[in-house]
């Protein structure tokens, strides 16, 4: 006879799971016999099908995974390294360079980027694009600080009408 978590038998899983499946346990049995079918091995049909149903992924984990965490730590440490000479050659690359050659020769202008449909817009139609934009904000904005005047003149004309009754 094959027991597992909390010494329970193939044929009492069965059980526990043919009365999940007819609703006959409670909520707080649906959760321990969920628990219970997350770290257990056993198997059978009723069991598979209730973890289905339950959508428990797969077999418990094992406690021991010598290869998989020889892996993973090799591959940190190689991402490590990696991330750390890329911030040494960029840090090297920001003062070795002029600092006149990382701005433009015209330092006052903006540089505008916009898109559309997701396309990449040029230059002027960026430009275009971002005032209309900003504009349609700030009336957006104007439009909201006027609803709330009025309704700010409203709501103080309700108050002085119900003092002064």
């Amino acid at each position: 006879m094959q027991t597992d978590v909390m010494n329970f038998t193939v044929e009492e899983l069965d059980e526990l799971c043919r009365l999940y499946m007819d609703c006959k346990l409670s909520v707080l049995e649906e959760k321990e016999l969920e628990y219970v079918l997350s770290h257990t091995s056993m198997t059978s049909q009723a069991i598979e099908e209730v973890r289905n149903l339950m959508r428990i992924q797969g077999r418990p984990p094992r406690s021991f995974q010598p290869d998989n965490v020889r892996r993973s730590w090799n591959w940190r440490l190689f991402s490590g390294i990696a991330a750390s000479v890329a911030v040494m050659l960029s840090v090297a690359f920001y003062f070795i360079s002029p600092q006149d050659s990382l701005h433009s020769p015209d330092s006052d202008a903006v540089y505008i980027a916009a898109y559309s449909n997701g396309q990449r817009l040029s230059g002027r139609e960026a430009e275009v694009s971002t005032t209309m934009a900003m504009a349609k904000a700030d009336s957006l904005m104007n439009y909201a600080y006027l609803v709330e005047h009025a309704n700010m003149q409203k709501a103080n004309e309700i108050i002085s009408e119900t003092f002064n009754k």
